[in-house]
C-alpha cells in the first residue's frame, strides 16, 4: 500500500510538472545561428528543437519571421512580417512541445503601431505551428499585468490549433 501511495504522489508531480517539461528554449541569435545578411538586409537562421528552426530578416523598415522544418526553411514564405522598432527580436525563442515536436512558439517582439512613424510596442508574439507551417495567433502588450502568463497560457492554445488554410 506504501508502494502505491509513494507510486501515485510521483505520478501527481511528475503530471503538475509536465507543462514546463513540454516548454524549451532557444537562443534567436548567436554562435549556433547561421548569418546570412547582406548589405541590405539583415538575415539570420537559428536552429530550434526537433529539426524546426527560425529565420530572423530585417530590412530596416520591415522585418519578417520564419518557423518551418530546417529542411525546407529556404522555401518557406515568412510567418510574420511588420513594421520594426527598436532592438525588433528578443533574445530567445520559447517552444512549446508536445510528442517531441513543436506545436507553439513565444518571441518578444517591438514594431511600430499602425500609423505611428515614432511609437513602439514591445509584444510577447505568439505563434501556431501545425506540421511545416507556422502562423501567428497572439500577441500580448508586453505591459499587460501578467503578460508572461497569459502568452504561456495562449500559447498551450495555439499548440492545440491548426493554422488556416491558405
Amino acid at each position: 500500500m506504501r508502494n502505491m501511495m509513494t507510486l501515485a504522489a510521483v505520478l501527481a508531480l511528475a503530471g503538475n510538472g509536465s507543462a514546463l517539461a513540454a516548454t524549451k528554449f532557444t537562443p534567436a541569435t548567436g554562435p549556433t545561428c547561421k548569418d546570412e545578411s547582406t548589405p541590405e538586409l539583415g538575415s539570420w537562421t537559428c536552429p530550434g528543437p526537433a529539426g524546426y528552426a527560425v529565420r530572423f530578416a530585417d530590412e530596416g523598415n520591415i522585418v519578417s519571421f520564419t518557423i518551418a522544418p530546417a529542411r525546407v526553411m529556404n522555401k518557406s514564405e515568412p510567418t510574420a512580417q511588420w513594421r520594426g522598432a527598436g532592438k525588433v527580436f528578443g533574445d530567445k525563442v520559447q517552444w512549446i512541445m508536445r510528442a517531441g515536436v513543436p506545436r507553439a512558439a513565444v518571441i518578444r517582439t517591438w514594431r511600430r503601431p499602425e500609423g505611428n512613424d515614432e511609437g513602439e510596442v514591445q509584444e510577447l508574439s505568439v505563434f501556431a505551428i501545425d506540421g511545416a507551417r507556422a502562423c501567428p495567433y497572439a500577441a500580448i502588450e508586453i505591459h499587460a499585468e501578467k503578460a508572461n502568463d497569459t502568452a504561456l497560457a495562449r500559447a498551450e492554445q495555439a499548440a492545440e490549433s491548426r493554422c488556416p488554410e491558405k
